[in-house]
């Protein structure tokens, strides 16, 4: 019988929290009738004995994909999306912690709304791996405007339908760190939908330990400001990073090796491009504020005051 769900998981150097992480999968409710599809990056001795010692608990419950060298992780998502046997996906990186019914609900709310394609929910931040205690993060209710712009619904604790990808295309293999970005502004620019499940998902580790915390800010900020040129956010587009973001192809995405063009994927790219040019104004307009606040010194404060006060996104 095929799995009502597979869990896609990307691991390279993921010793230290590999047995944690499989501990939280087998305490799923959802655990029988779900499967785990781990790509292994350059497989390290310890991960082997770890993974080899739950396949033995829990035969038949994991597809074992090697990955002899390191590759992007929109390379090994695509990889684990297409070897899946579930109906539903959902993408889980080992050092964060679910909740036991986290999957449930989200499936659950899925099934009761066929119209749409992804379900997140709320979350907490934590600063070590294992903590229940941090920045609880409040995701909002859909809407079309707002998750064309940003990304509220965080990367994190995502459930798709699988079949999306018949439309969609699948992950862009050039992005290491953003590839969960590019694909939720995919959804949003089709117009898709989305929607959230009641109660908490799970606890994602900012300890910068991880891809997009882990030496990986500007790489993090470089591929951000990428995105924000291929879907239109002009007025976020920071000046600084434009260089090494316009070294990506902005017009195709990159899918088992083969360019996919976006226009192929969004038929009204063109035009969805050209209704949002005015915003390049205003993204000269705000990297000229924030270039005059780093000379002044106040630039760090006011950021400071953001994060207090308004909930920023990218």
């Amino acid at each position: 019988m095929p799995p009502r769900l597979s869990v896609v998981t990307s691991l390279y150097k993921g010793a230290d929290y590999l047995t944690p992480f499989l501990e939280n999968l087998a305490q799923q409710s959802l655990f029988e009738e779900l499967e785990l599809v781990l790509v292994h990056n350059a497989p390290q001795p310890e991960e082997l004995l770890i993974l080899d010692t739950f396949r033995q608990n829990h035969p038949g419950k994991t597809q074992h994909i090697v990955v002899d060298e390191v590759e992007t992780l929109g390379a090994s998502w695509n990889r684990g999306w297409q070897a899946a046997g579930g109906d539903y996906i959902a993408i889980w990186n080992v050092d964060d912690r679910r909740t036991p019914d986290s999957l449930e609900r989200q499936l659950g709310w899925l099934e009761a709304n066929p119209e749409a394609v992804v379900c997140y929910g709320d979350l907490y931040e934590v600063t070590e791996y294992g903590l229940e205690e941090g920045d609880f993060i409040s995701t909002p209710a859909y809407s079309l405007g707002r998750f064309r712009r940003s990304f509220p619904q965080r990367g994190a604790f995502l459930v798709f339908r699988k079949g999306i990808v018949e439309s969609l295309g699948y992950f862009d293999e050039q992005l290491q760190v953003g590839p969960d970005l590019d694909f939720a502004w995919r959804i949003a620019a089709r117009g898709m939908h989305m929607g959230r499940a009641g109660g908490v998902m799970g606890y994602f580790t900012n300890a910068e330990q991880g891809l997009s915390t882990r030496d990986g800010a500007r790489r993090s900020a470089i591929e951000r400001t990428t995105l924000q040129l291929r879907y239109g956010v002009f007025d976020k587009v920071r000046s600084e990073y434009l260089r090494e973001a316009e070294s990506y192809r902005l017009d195709a995405v990159q899918n088992f090796g083969e360019w996919v063009a976006v226009e192929n994927i969004l038929p009204s790219y063109k035009n969805y491009l050209t209704l949002r040019q005015p915003l390049r104004l205003f993204g000269w307009l705000r990297n000229a504020l924030r270039n005059l606040f780093r000379r002044l010194g106040i630039l760090r404060a006011i950021y400071a005051l953001q994060e207090r006060f308004i909930q920023r996104e990218i």
